[in-house]
């Protein structure tokens, strides 16, 4: 897929998943990952649960494990994602699983805790990409201070204002969109999915709204509809038969529903698109993973190695100021 989000493989040498990427539409969804956001280009919409934030140009988010959550945006963007696992954090951060972080940088004024933020994000992602001998240390290493910053300055001060979906539900969920993703291109029904789970549509139906932050109906959309960008972008099919390979019941409601969402016709997108795009983000196979193909894309990170810097260089002159000023 040309925005291969979550089809993630962690190394276990280099425990982190990072890509560089450009984003139009990705379903709700959650994963036992800690998900750093930051937007180098353009403007995308972020929704975790029933909340919703339209992150823009050098916009900061964090994204909790298990926190249900999808993108989309309608205007070319580009965006750096780091995960890390649960996993990872737990073999030097035990409490992990009780803590909830907060980290929206568009929330604050002054942005020196989330510089340091990007230039660590910054310094990971040069690393990775440069691959130089023993790079797999000084991975490990700007994890722990990532860790460290995060644990330091980011805590939720209040558990109640994250809420953390239990492991019941989070096996729930895993069934129910497991069963959606493979039936997606069949006429599939609340009536269904709540039989496979022993539970009556009224009750899946409130269920699924309080856990996704949305419908049944809208979710299964949301899965068809990512489906549809792939073809769109990936194939030469034409209009009508990717409608029906991605389970649209007739041409007009995929119309419909692609135009409410992108504002613009599956015929004019694709061709804008192929416009834009001259060299694809195509997926590699293996455990590479997704690689940077944009070099003008890596160009976007050095400015938060110079802010760094700067916060750096005035954070010593306020300091050496304020200790030659005399005693009160």
């Amino acid at each position: 897929m040309n925005y291969p989000y979550e089809s993630v493989v962690v190394n276990e040498d280099v425990p982190v998943f990072i890509l560089m990427t450009t984003v139009k539409y990705v379903a709700m969804h959650w994963h036992d990952r800690i998900e750093f956001l930051l937007v180098l280009k353009g403007k995308v919409h972020v929704y975790v649960g029933r909340e919703d934030y339209i992150l823009h140009e050098n916009d900061l988010f964090l994204i909790n494990s298990n926190e249900v959550h999808g993108v989309e945006s309608d205007e070319d963007n580009t965006i750096l994602i780091v995960q890390i696992p649960i996993s990872f954090i737990k073999k030097c951060y035990k409490n992990i699983d009780q803590e909830r972080f907060q980290c929206q940088s568009f929330l604050q004024e002054n942005q020196q805790q989330f510089n340091v933020f990007r230039s660590l994000l910054t310094q990971l992602c040069l690393t990775v990409k440069e691959k130089k001998e023993n790079y797999d240390l000084k991975v490990h290493s700007l994890l722990l201070d990532i860790l460290y910053h995060l644990v330091t300055n980011f805590k939720a001060k209040n558990h109640h204002e994250l809420k953390q979906t239990s492991k019941k539900n989070i096996d729930r969920m895993n069934r129910i969109t497991r069963y959606i993703e493979k039936n997606y291109v069949h006429p599939l029904t609340l009536e269904e999915v709540a039989e496979t789970e022993q539970l009556t549509p009224p009750y899946l139906s409130r269920y699924f709204q309080q856990h996704m932050g949305q419908t049944f109906l809208k979710y299964l959309n949301g899965i068809r509809l990512e489906h549809a960008l792939y073809y769109l972008l990936e194939t030469d099919l034409p209009v009508i038969q990717i409608a029906m390979e991605c389970g649209f019941s007739n041409l007009n409601t995929f119309h419909k529903l692609f135009k409410d969402t992108f504002h613009t016709t599956p015929h004019q997108y694709r061709k804008n698109q192929s416009k834009a795009f001259t060299t694809p983000r195509r997926k590699k196979e293996g455990t590479d993973g997704y690689e940077f193909v944009e070099e003008n894309d890596i160009n976007y990170l050095y400015k938060y190695l110079e802010k760094i810097k700067i916060d750096m260089i005035y954070h010593k002159k306020v300091n050496v100021f304020n200790s030659i000023l005399p005693y009160n």
